[in-house]
């Protein structure tokens, strides 16, 4: 887990979640938080506002002039000071906004983003943390981070809801670190991997809005099985366990303590009966494919 755990603490947002929480100028933190915390209550009391059959899902929300709103509820003089946190020019701001300097991304989407993944690090950091102490492996690290993107999309349904509803973006980079550990399976780069770890994040939270009582082990066991087949080592062949089961066989063969039989002579017997068998059946093959790669 330790190497996963140093990949993690290393990814974009690792790094600017703590550059940003550790930014010089006193009190410019703490304002981008005032500015979270005013979206999830505009976001809550639109939930409230829902209609009574929508109590037990949560369709996707879109607020246009969203940041204007953020700006009258936490009470600054005008939108000007929200808008130019989330502008792709920084103009010298000592916090830089998660989604860079790319113009494309407006400052709406650039700001819910952020909200978006300072909402979920807490839980990103407690799986971490139990990671460590139990030494968790591949797939129960995966587990219980899809598990904690449940409860935060329980917990924090109207943010997880909010235009484009779904996880925080930082999961598609974990995903990827998750999927750089998954067991080769021939020359297969992990990149597919990542994108279906991606995927079913997605559908996690996805559950989670259509029914809001599901609980979060009951939406990750929805992708569970996609998991663990994704995550697993890859079955070894019938040729390799027979090879390795021979190997270890002789192995003890030729190493046997005097007075310690490894098998009975009926044992021995029913052994080499199904391999003379074996051995039949294989040299057709192996004689097919001589005579199919001998030169005419």
């Amino acid at each position: 887990m330790s190497s996963i755990r140093h990949d993690l603490d290393v990814t974009h947002t690792a790094r600017w979640y703590e550059a940003a929480r550790n930014a010089q100028r006193s009190g410019a933190w703490d304002e981008r938080v005032l500015c979270y915390a005013a979206l999830s209550e505009i976001l809550a009391e639109h939930r409230a506002q829902c209609p009574a059959g929508e109590a037990h899902s949560q369709p996707p929300i879109r607020r246009p002039g969203i940041l204007t709103e953020v700006a009258h509820r936490a009470h600054f003089a005008s939108a000007e000071p929200v808008y130019r946190r989330w502008r792709a020019r920084q103009d010298g701001q000592p916090i830089v906004r998660w989604a860079g300097e790319d113009a494309a991304v407006k400052p709406s989407p650039a700001f819910v983003a952020e909200a978006k993944i300072v909402a979920f690090w807490p839980y990103r950091d407690g799986v971490l943390q139990v990671a460590d102490v139990f030494d968790m492996t591949l797939i129960e690290v995966a587990a219980a981070y899809l598990r904690a993107v449940a409860t935060w999309a329980g917990e924090h349904t109207p943010l997880a809801a909010c235009h484009p509803a779904g996880p925080p973006a930082c999961v598609i980079e974990d995903m990827g670190v998750l999927a750089a550990r998954i067991p080769p399976v021939g020359q297969v780069p992990p990149a597919p991997g990542a994108a279906r770890l991606a995927e079913l994040a997605g559908m996690v939270v996805g559950h989670v809005l259509q029914d809001s009582s599901i609980t979060p082990l009951g939406a990750f066991n929805t992708v569970r099985d996609d998991v663990l087949r994704l995550l697993s080592d890859p079955a070894d062949s019938v040729a390799d366990r027979v090879t390795r089961s021979v190997a270890e066989l002789s192995d003890q063969l030729l190493h046997q303590v005097h007075d310690e039989p490894i098998m009975t002579v009926g044992q021995a017997r029913q052994i080499l009966t199904a391999l003379d068998g074996l051995s039949t059946l294989l040299s057709g093959i192996a004689g097919g494919s001589a005579a199919a790669e001998s030169p005419r």
